[in-house]
């Protein structure tokens, strides 16, 4: 992919560009991708199949059993198809689980949901794992937007041209005996796909407009990324350190109290019920929070009981 510098202004740029859409493949039972040797192999046919399917990247996450990637394109369906064949067999080789049929797939009508979506791709291993730093973990493509250092170091390193490689060393780069392949404009470092060769994330960065705003899509608009979570059909996770802040905002509002140690039983119970049906809290997260008895959570919401 040729790096593009844009110039307009992001909503004239959106409008402009795209169709978008958020493509996740349904999680499956058990390891999909089970070790960085699996996610890498993806990395590389995710990068072959937007070639194939003439789709531009501009975010995505690698998770353990499932992907997330936001693509410009006419078919989805078309990405999703030119994926799930090459991976699974790779998979299939290998022992693995195949990626389902059919992915879930989010047409994207905006430049907010677009900045929404990218945001929630980027955070998806971070809600799930306190350890991992999104704007740095290697399966997601969270490091390459407004880093500057990142660009400065890469300008050292020694890229190569995928479709240069010898036949030897595209089998090792695929997992796989094919050597016609449609690399495009994919760059290779010491046998690792470089995510700035196929990921269009000048586009991302001129449509985020400023560092600032990107990382506030990305820590702090939570309401709105419970909201993709939904759509997309995945469980809502909101770390405890994040509802927090959601929750004392919420009690200074509704209440005029400075915190949830100043609240009543009967508030506690209120609040509760907000975590509930507003985040979809866990029951565990609820009393965690809230001070409240498990017992009590639990039998407020029965239907989670068994949930942590």
């Amino acid at each position: 992919m040729k790096t593009i510098y844009y110039s307009q202004a992001p909503e004239k740029l959106f409008k402009e560009t795209g169709p978008f859409f958020h493509v996740c493949s349904k999680p499956v039972d058990g390891l999909l991708f089970k070790d960085d040797d699996d996610r890498r192999v993806a990395l590389v046919n995710l990068a072959l199949a937007a070639e194939e399917s003439s789709a531009r990247v501009l975010a995505y996450a690698i998770m353990s059993n499932h992907f997330h990637v936001i693509l410009e394109t006419v078919s989805p369906t078309r990405f999703y198809s030119a994926f799930r064949e090459r991976i699974n067999r790779y998979l299939s080789r290998h022992g693995g689980i195949r990626l389902p049929d059919e992915p879930t797939v989010v047409p994207i009508l905006s430049l907010s949901q677009l900045m929404d979506e990218i945001a929630y791709v980027i955070r998806n291993q971070y809600v799930v794992d306190s350890s991992v730093n999104p704007l740095s973990h290697i399966w997601c493509s969270g490091y390459l937007y407004f880093n500057p250092g990142f660009e400065w170091l890469a300008r050292g390193l020694d890229y190569l041209s995928a479709s240069s490689l010898s036949g030897r060393k595209i089998a090792q780069l695929t997992c796989s005996k094919a050597v016609d392949l449609p690399f495009g404009n994919l760059k290779v470092v010491n046998g690792f796909p470089a995510p700035s060769s196929f990921v269009d994330y000048k586009l991302v960065e001129s449509l985020f407009s400023t560092a600032r705003q990107f990382l506030t899509r990305v820590f702090r608009n939570v309401e709105a990324l419970v909201e993709t979570a939904i759509k997309v059909g995945e469980a809502v996770v909101v770390p405890d350190e994040e509802m927090l802040r959601i929750l004392w905002k919420y009690c200074r509002e509704e209440w005029g109290v400075k915190g949830m140690k100043q609240l009543s039983p009967a508030q506690r119970l209120e609040l509760a019920k907000y975590m509930k049906y507003t985040y979809r809290s866990s029951n565990g997260q609820i009393a965690r929070i809230t001070q409240l008895s498990r017992q009590d959570v639990d039998d407020m919401f029965p239907l989670s009981a068994n949930k942590k």
